[in-house]
């Protein structure tokens, strides 16, 4: 493919997030946006008409059997992901997918599999990987600046950030059969997943860990919502090189703060919210900020990236038009999930578990299109 022409993309779902796809794509000059699709069919024609779309389809599949469309953005609740992925892959379409990769570990398989068979690309939405903060921690470590790397914490806080029951999104986002989990899929997906990036998504070996939902809620809107996910997930993760990772995801903390996400090395450590850089010299130990602004800039125009590490759709684009390798973001949502999925686990039997426990005891949430 040439890599000035346009990629033709359909997407599956203008809710919330399709919406904020959409602007994105309309957008870029080099997507057209072919199609869209929604079961909410007037939803649907005024989105496209918002944004100029010629075709709009209340069937995924009716989408899907277009000819003309390269690539599809799958923007469904999560149990919707692995039905509609694989059907787009299957179809011949590159495939962009929002976070998490799926709602059960056994359908994110299912995805990675279909992906290697068709030869298909890829790709789940991780907006965090192309944070100023993620790509300067990244330089650091490919330089060897932290030495050897042997632990990596995840984190994530809201004081009071439940969906719905807070105050903002629908009931969906609470419900396990849509959803299929609370803050470890909603927002720990993304904090696991840069940290696994930015460690080289090692090997899981074990998992523990344990979820809650102890903080009170308002009492109409709790039996509005059918609420039924954790509103904090916590886990420790052992890998297969030694490294350990730990986790701490909060829709609902009663805490000011719970520090952020962070990586450990033998010559070094790196904060990633805020960015700070920590290392010694002799007796001298030295805690350094940066200037991320103008280290995005030099990217933009002394290393000449352009576009190609603004965001994930504009990566994923670029990709599929031949400008730059795609990040592995399917392999990092894969163990993700892996990892959601094995604190959950870990929970319900009351002790760690493997990697191949998770995956015997994984259960499909996959509802049809």
């Amino acid at each position: 493919m040439s890599n000035t022409e346009r990629i033709r993309v359909g997407v599956i779902g203008v809710g919330q997030i399709g919406k904020r796809h959409v602007e994105s794509y309309a957008g870029m000059s080099n997507v057209e946006i072919v199609a869209i699709a929604d079961i909410h069919e007037a939803e649907a024609h005024r989105v496209a008409a918002q944004y100029g779309v010629a075709h709009v389809y209340t069937s995924a599949r009716e989408l899907l059997a277009r000819d003309d469309i390269q690539a599809v953005d799958v923007c469904l609740h999560n149990n919707y992901h692995r039905t509609a992925t694989v059907a787009a892959l299957e179809a011949g379409k590159d495939v962009f997918c929002e976070k998490p990769m799926a709602g059960a570990y056994v359908d994110a398989v299912a995805m990675w599999e279909a992906a290697q068979e068709t030869g298909r690309k890829l790709a789940i939405q991780f907006v965090t990987l192309f944070a100023n903060e993620t790509k300067a921690a990244k330089a650091l470590i490919d330089a060897g600046h932290l030495g050897k790397l042997y632990h990596v914490r995840s984190v994530g806080h809201r004081r009071r950030g439940r969906p719905f029951v807070d105050g903002y999104g629908s009931p969906t986002f609470v419900q396990k059969e849509h959803s299929a989990g609370g803050a470890l899929y909603d927002m720990g997906v993304y904090h696991i997943a840069t940290a696994l990036w930015l460690v080289g998504n090692p090997e899981v070996t074990r998992i523990c860990g344990r979820t809650y939902q102890e903080i009170d809620m308002d009492e109409r809107r709790r039996a509005a919502s059918g609420y039924n996910v954790e509103e904090l997930g916590v886990g420790l993760v052992h890998f297969a090189d030694g490294m350990t990772l730990d986790i701490v995801e909060a829709w609902a903390a009663q805490v000011d703060g719970l520090g952020g996400s962070l990586i450990l090395g033998s010559q070094g450590g790196v904060k990633l919210h805020p960015f700070s850089y920590h290392f010694s010299l002799g007796h001298l130990d030295f805690n350094a900020t940066a200037n991320l602004d103008g280290f995005d800039w030099r990217l933009h125009h002394v290393a000449e990236q352009g576009d190609i590490y603004d965001g994930p759709q504009q990566h994923w684009i670029a990709a599929l038009q031949g400008r730059v390798e795609l990040i592995p973001s399917a392999a990092c949502a894969l163990n993700t999930m892996l990892i959601s999925e094995g604190i959950y686990l870990a929970e319900k039997l009351g002790r760690e578990v493997t990697a191949a426990e998770v995956l015997a005891h994984s259960v499909s949430t996959a509802r049809p299109i």
